[in-house]
C-alpha cells in the first residue's frame, strides 16, 4: 500500500532528523487502503525541507494557502514512472507533535508516526493521544473539538468525504455540530470546496451522502438554487415534488453506472470508458453527470405555470436551467470544458423526451441527434434512462414506459448498425474536390455545400463520390 512512496520517504529520512508523517496517510496504512498522499511534519528547524526534498527528487514544489501563513503547505509533486506522488509539508504547530495534532480536524486524523517507524510499518510507535485508532474501529468519524469547524469550515464537508470513502459513519455530536456552523461553508472557497465535493462524487453509490449533506444544511453552500426546487409541485407524471425527483434521479443513474448493459444492452459496453474520462485530472465524467442530473431540473421553479385544470407546466425549464449551472459552476470553479458539458446536458435533457414521444421520430432527427452530441449521446441517454425511472407519477404507466425503452433501443440499434459506421468513415467530399470541379473559392458557400453532402451521405442518400459530386451540381444550380 505504501511502496510507491517508500524509496522518496526514504530520502527524507536521510535529509533531516525529527520528521512525522500525520494525518491521512496513518489512518489510510492503519486500514490497509492505498496511500493517495503524504502529510509531512516538519520541527521548527527544517524549515527548507520541502524545497531540498524536491531538488533531490527532482519534483515540482508548490506553495498552498500562502494567504493564510499559519496554514500554508509545501507540497512536492514527484513522479514513480507513470504515477504522480504527492508529499504535503507543514510546519509544526506548537512544542511537540501531540500539540500539533491538537489542532487536527478528525480524531481519524490525530494521529502520527515518526518517519522512520511509517516506512518501517512499525505501528507500535504509533502517536495517538486522541483515541484515532478506536474511532477506526468504531468506523465513526468525530470531530475533534467543538471549535473544529470553526477553526476550517472545509470540515464540514470533509466529514461527509470521509465518510463516503471509508463507509462510515459521522457521530451524532458531529452531525449537530456541522447543522450549528453550516453558513460557514459559504467562506470557503471554490477550489477547496470543489476538491472535496468531486471526492464524494466520485463514489458510487453516493445519493445517501448527498441527501446526508442536504439534510445538514449545506448543500446550498455547495449547489446554488438547488432549495428552490424543494416543495415545487409536479404534474401527472410525477408524484414527487422537484427535489425529491431528483434525488431519486441521482439514486437511478448510480445504479444505470453498475450495470448499463441492463438498460441499454450491448451498445452499453462502453459506456463505462466514456464515464472514466473527463475534461480535467481526477474529475471524470460520471461525476459530472451526477451533478448535471442534481441540476437537471433546477430551473422549473422560475418556469413553472398551471393551467385551468390545475395541472403544473415548466416550459423552457431546461435551457432556464443553463443559468444554475452557471452559479454552480462560478462556485465551484470548474474549468469552462465542464461547464460546458453541464450546460449541454442541463439545457437539452428534453431532447430524447421529445424523440421518443412518437411521431416526431424520424431518421432524419435521429441522425441529428447523434451528430449533435457526438460521444456524450451517452450521458444524454443516461440521464433520460434515469430521469424516466425517476418519473414515477399516475400518468408514467408502464405501458409508456414500454414505449419508451423500445424507442430508446431503436435509435441506438439505428446508431450501431448504420450510423455509427457512417459517422466514422472519411466524408465522400473535400474542398478541393469542389475547386476541382465547380472552380469554387473558399468561403461560407463551400462549408454549406460540404455539410449539406455529408448530410446526404450520414442519410443514405448518396454512396459514392460521384453521386456527391452530382448532389453537390444540383445543390448549387438550386442556388443559381
Amino acid at each position: 500500500m505504501l511502496s510507491r512512496y517508500q524509496p522518496f520517504l526514504r530520502i527524507l529520512i536521510e535529509l533531516a532528523p525529527g520528521l512525522h508523517v500525520a494525518g491521512g496517510a496513518v489512518k489510510d496504512c492503519l486500514l490497509g487502503l492505498p496511500v493517495s498522499d503524504v502529510d509531512v511534519v516538519f520541527p521548527p528547524g527544517a524549515r527548507c525541507i520541502a524545497a531540498r526534498f524536491a531538488e533531490k527528487t527532482c519534483g515540482t514544489r508548490i506553495a498552498l494557502r500562502e494567504d493564510e501563513p499559519d496554514k500554508m503547505t509545501e507540497r512536492v509533486v514527484a513522479r514513480e514512472g507513470d504515477e504522480t506522488l504527492l508529499f504535503d509539508f507543514t510546519a509544526q504547530r506548537g512544542a511537540s507533535i501531540e500539540d500539533d495534532l491538537a489542532g487536527r480536524d478528525f480524531t481519524i486524523t490525530a494521529m502520527a508516526m515518526p518517519l522512520d517507524a511509517f516506512v518501517s510499518g512499525d505501528f507500535s510507535r504509533l502517536i495517538d493521544p486522541f483515541g484515532g485508532q478506536a474511532a477506526i474501529g468504531d468506523k465513526e468519524i468525530r470531530a475533534f473539538s467543538d471549535e473544529s469547524f470553526r477553526q476550517d469550515p472545509l470540515r464540514l464537508l470533509r466529514a461527509f468525504r470521509l465518510a463516503a470513502e471509508l463507509g462510515f459513519a459521522i457521530d451524532a455530536k458531529t452531525l449537530a455540530q456541522i447543522g450549528r456552523d453550516s453558513s460557514l461553508l459559504g467562506f470557503v472557497s471554490g477550489e477547496r470546496v470543489r476538491e472535496e465535493v468531486f471526492r464524494v462524487l466520485e463514489i458510487n453509490p453516493c445519493h445517501l451522502f448527498i441527501e446526508a449533506i442536504d439534510r445538514v444544511g449545506l448543500l446550498e453552500g455547495i449547489l446554488p438554487g438547488v432549495t428552490a426546487m424543494k416543495g415545487v409541485e409536479q404534474n401527472g407524471y410525477h408524484a414527487l415534488d422537484v427535489w425529491a425527483h431528483t434525488m431519486l434521479c441521482l439514486k437511478e443513474l448510480e445504479g444505470l453506472f453498475a450495470n448499463p448493459r441492463e438498460e441499454f444492452g450491448d451498445a452499453g459496453a462502453d459506456f463505462p470508458g466514456y464515464l472514466a474520462g473527463g475534461f480535467v485530472r481526477g474529475r471524470s465524467r460520471a461525476a459530472l453527470l451526477k451533478l448535471a442530473t442534481l441540476l437537471h431540473d433546477a430551473g422549473k421553479p422560475g418556469r413553472v405555470t398551471w393551467d385551468v385544470e390545475g395541472q403544473a407546466h415548466f416550459y423552457g425549464h431546461a435551457a432556464a436551467g443553463g443559468a444554475a449551472v452557471e452559479a454552480v459552476a462560478e462556485r465551484l470553479r470548474l474549468a469552462n470544458a465542464e461547464r460546458d458539458f453541464l450546460v449541454l446536458l442541463v439545457s437539452n435533457h428534453m431532447h430524447l423526451v421529445h424523440l421518443t414521444a412518437g411521431s416526431s421520430r424520424t431518421r432524419r432527427s435521429i441522425l441529428h441527434f447523434f451528430r449533435k452530441y457526438g460521444e456524450d449521446y451517452r450521458a444524454l441517454f443516461l440521464l433520460f434512462a434515469a430521469d424516466t425511472r425517476a418519473t414515477v407519477g399516475p400518468k408514467m404507466t408502464p405501458g409508456r414506459v414500454r414505449l419508451i425503452r423500445q424507442a430508446v433501443a431503436e435509435m441506438l440499434r439505428l446508431y450501431e448498425q448504420d450510423l455509427r459506421p457512417r459517422l466514422q468513415a472519411p466524408p465522400l467530399l473535400t474542398g478541393r474536390d469542389l475547386i476541382d470541379r465547380f472552380g469554387l473559392e473558399p468561403g461560407p458557400l463551400m462549408g454549406e455545400l460540404l455539410r449539406k453532402v455529408e448530410d446526404a451521405r450520414l442519410e443514405g442518400l448518396v454512396f459514392d463520390r460521384d453521386s456527391a459530386l452530382e448532389v453537390a451540381g444540383a445543390l448549387l444550380k438550386d442556388r443559381g
